[in-house]
């Protein structure tokens, strides 16, 4: 560990210095939160019964170019620590292309599908895991590739997993397009992964003030443990309304597992300026893979950005 915070220092001063001497940009940025989370859930992994403490720290560095000939290059990675995952320590090494709107990125890359549709808001400081049923297959790659293109309100995407150090690559690839508004926005994505297809579709919709999140996908090939069926869908909703330094947020999410009954959850956050936030998150899940009763979840903490 002593090693690890040298080498960061050492990279953040590297980053400094850069920046101060006026070499092409490098930059450092942070965010961290700490709080309580709460379960009632039986003690299984991931949902500890009761109440524990949670704290999440990353820091990411990025740098970049750009050439003669107006071609920006650039790479970056993060340095994440969480209290339940203490080893995973550097993450999400990335290089970059970019030219004429289009952009190449290798390394530790997200699905295409998640590029174009953005999902459901989280309430919780640090998320209480509302969404985590109704997009159960979505985002779920294990892609080193991705491609995109920004044309205007159209935005496409492509990714995939090439073989790397000599390993075999998985038969993972999405692709995906999003049309933007400004009211509204809309994105559609299929995917495959280990021989799973998926379908997605998402929405955001700004109305009388608040900001509504609507998602639906169908894996294809997933089977319904209830009934023996292939295909499952997920979907929900999430609301999120401003009301002056507080935002309230509202989310639903379910699958058509039978048996499966609605996840919800409502939240807050309170911006206290600077990048700092409390925010909070009380509601229900149920596991739709599992044979037991829908448990409550909440959590409060803070939240900073620097």
């Amino acid at each position: 560990m002593k090693k690890v915070l040298l080498a960061t220092t050492a990279l953040v001063f590297a980053a400094s210095y850069a920046a101060a001497d006026g070499h092409a940009g490098v930059t450092v940025s942070g965010s961290a939160n700490a709080g309580l989370k709460f379960s009632d859930q039986d003690g299984t992994a991931g949902n500890p019964e009761g109440s524990e403490l949670f704290y999440e720290l990353d820091f990411g560095i990025a740098g970049s170019t750009t050439t003669d000939g107006g071609i920006e290059v650039g790479a970056s990675l993060d340095f994440d620590l969480d209290v339940g995952n203490q080893s995973d320590f550097i993450d999400d090494p990335e290089v970059f292309i970019s030219a004429g709107g289009v952009t190449v990125t290798v390394g530790n890359v997200g699905s295409a599908d998640g590029v174009v549709i953005g999902g459901l808001q989280d309430p919780g400081f640090d998320g209480i895991g509302i969404d985590d049923t109704a997009t159960v297959f979505w985002d779920d790659g294990t892609a080193n590739v991705l491609v995109e293109g920004e044309f205007g309100a159209v935005t496409v995407a492509a990714s995939g997993n090439l073989a790397e150090n000599e390993t075999e690559a998985d038969d993972d690839y999405a692709v995906g397009a999003s049309y933007d508004a400004g009211a509204f926005s809309v994105g559609a994505a299929f995917y495959e992964l280990n021989e799973e297809e998926v379908f997605a579709i998402g929405a955001t919709v700004s109305a009388g003030g608040a900001d509504i999140d609507l998602f639906f996908h169908q894996n294809q090939d997933a089977v319904d443990p209830g009934d023996g069926d292939e295909g499952i869908a997920g979907y929900g909703a999430s609301v999120t309304y401003p009301l002056g330094n507080i935002s309230l947020v509202g989310t639903v999410g379910a699958t058509d597992v039978e048996e499966d009954e609605v996840d919800f959850g409502v939240g807050f956050e309170y911006d206290l300026g600077g990048g700092v936030a409390l925010a909070g998150g009380v509601g229900s899940i149920d596991d739709p893979f599992a044979d037991d009763d829908s448990f409550a979840v909440a959590d409060f903490g803070i939240t900073m950005d620097f």
